[in-house]
């Protein structure tokens, strides 16, 4: 739905406020996500680059802004329903990692943010953490009209993030984000692998740019990404 003018300039003072907040406390933040890292991901290393939704939402392959951000967990220091769960192909993990990334502290703001395009035409999305804490995330459930989960595994959720996502068909958009949640199991080396890939970009730009969310934009992000990934963590160990 369009956002009213005033709404507009809520969400863009408090999309400042979230986007100026991970600078004042960066050395706080370093420390806190230190455990979380970033991985080489890209066209030629992962498969989500190929998938055919990604193909819909950016028809022309214009350059993207792309990350992948893992944290890894010991067997031992998980809870051992989810541990026993995926062991057996369950998707209880990886369902676990998402409620924790969205109805946690890391999604706080931003779902704070969110609230002000709620309407009549997406109060069945989830909004709530309380909801978002127990969602199974299954395909065409819209979180906090920002989040479409288009697919789902036992050891992935793959999502497309951009406002009011849910539509038919697919449309190329200026700001538009392709992700998935993973939780999977490393057996060999006796560790729970969390990953959040994400991939940006704008879609319909007649001047491209090489890196999308480059500079301090990009920074950001990986702060922000980083913060979700522990947070989401977080709800899947002991």
């Amino acid at each position: 739905m369009p956002v009213s003018v005033v709404a507009r300039r809520r969400l863009i003072r408090l999309t400042q406020a979230l986007v100026g907040g991970p600078v004042v406390v960066f050395a706080g933040l370093a420390l806190w996500t230190r455990k979380c890292a970033f991985e080489p991901f890209g066209p030629d290393s992962d498969p989500l680059f190929k998938h055919p939704v990604l193909k819909q939402l950016n028809p022309r392959s214009l350059p993207s802004s792309h990350d992948s951000c893992v944290r890894k967990v010991p067997f031992g220091e998980l809870r051992p329903e989810l541990l026993e769960d995926a062991k057996r192909g369950g998707s209880a993990l990886v369902e676990e990692f998402s409620r924790g990334m969205w109805g946690g502290y890391g999604y706080r703001i931003q779902r704070r943010i969110m609230e002000f395009t709620k309407g009549p035409e997406n109060v069945t999305d989830v909004w709530t953490p309380e909801e978002l804490g127990r969602d199974t995330f299954e395909p065409g459930t819209v979180l906090t009209n920002h989040f479409l989960v288009l697919e789902k595994s036992p050891t992935e959720l793959l999502f497309r993030g951009c406002l009011s996502p849910k539509e038919t068909p697919l449309r190329p958009r200026d700001l538009d984000n392709f992700f998935a949640l993973t939780a999977e199991l490393n057996e060999q080396r006796q560790e729970a692998e969390f990953r959040l890939k994400a991939i940006s970009f704008d879609a319909v730009t007649t001047t491209p740019k090489e890196d999308p969310l480059g500079g301090v934009p990009g920074m950001l992000h990986k702060v922000y990404a980083k913060l979700l990934v522990e947070a989401a963590v977080g709800w899947c160990v002991r």
